[in-house]
């Protein structure tokens, strides 16, 4: 099942697509064919800088959808890169676009849009936190701490030794509680 607005698609606008971790859904540069859709594991929308370092753009898991903007370009603007196996529903781009025509399709793509937009603004805001504690507080106060310690630093921009210190000072200040291993929730 798609979520929506991408429910509202035909079913022969739809690829499924598998893929083990490592490999490319699409590279950078190639022309652009549809969105994606993830049903299960995990894939990342990577760019590289000038001096060949890949740097994380987006984080895209199971019930999400990525390179929407590919509807409206000709080519993908980044390699999309499985990195936990599992199952994805490609969209055709001339489905969507013919979607548009429908004001409910084209008014629940935008408030998904809206929200991408306010979550990625939240992150800006987040990782331009100079304090490691602070960052930390801030990502936990944002919920973004699902999965592991070291996935929570990535998406912090912080290495995991210093996300370690900072959720340790915290709980030592009585504003995290560590209930177990890897396990850490605000105080009430």
């Amino acid at each position: 099942m798609l979520p929506n607005p991408y429910d509202h698609i035909p079913s022969s606008a739809l690829r499924p697509i598998s893929g083990a971790v490592g490999d490319t859904v699409f590279h950078q540069g190639d022309p652009t064919h549809g969105l994606y859709v993830v049903q299960t594991g995990r894939v990342h929308l990577e760019r590289v800088d000038p001096d060949g370092e890949r740097f994380i753009i987006h984080r895209a898991q199971a019930g999400t959808s990525f390179a929407e903007a590919s509807v409206f370009s000709e080519v993908y603007h980044c390699d999309a890169v499985i990195v936990e196996a599992g199952a994805l529903i490609r969209i055709d781009k001339a489905s969507v676009l013919a979607a548009f025509a429908d004001p409910a399709f084209a008014r629940a793509y935008g408030r998904q849009a809206a929200q991408q937009i306010q979550a990625q603004r939240q992150m800006l805001e987040i990782v331009g936190i100079r304090r490691a504690e602070d960052r930390v507080m801030a990502g936990l106060i944002a919920g973004l701490l699902e999965g592991s310690i070291v996935e929570f630093a990535a998406r912090l921009q912080l290495s995991h030794e210093a996300t370690y210190r900072a959720l340790r000072k915290l709980v030592q200040d009585g504003r995290v509680m560590n209930p177990s291993r890897g396990i850490y929730h605000l105080h009430p």
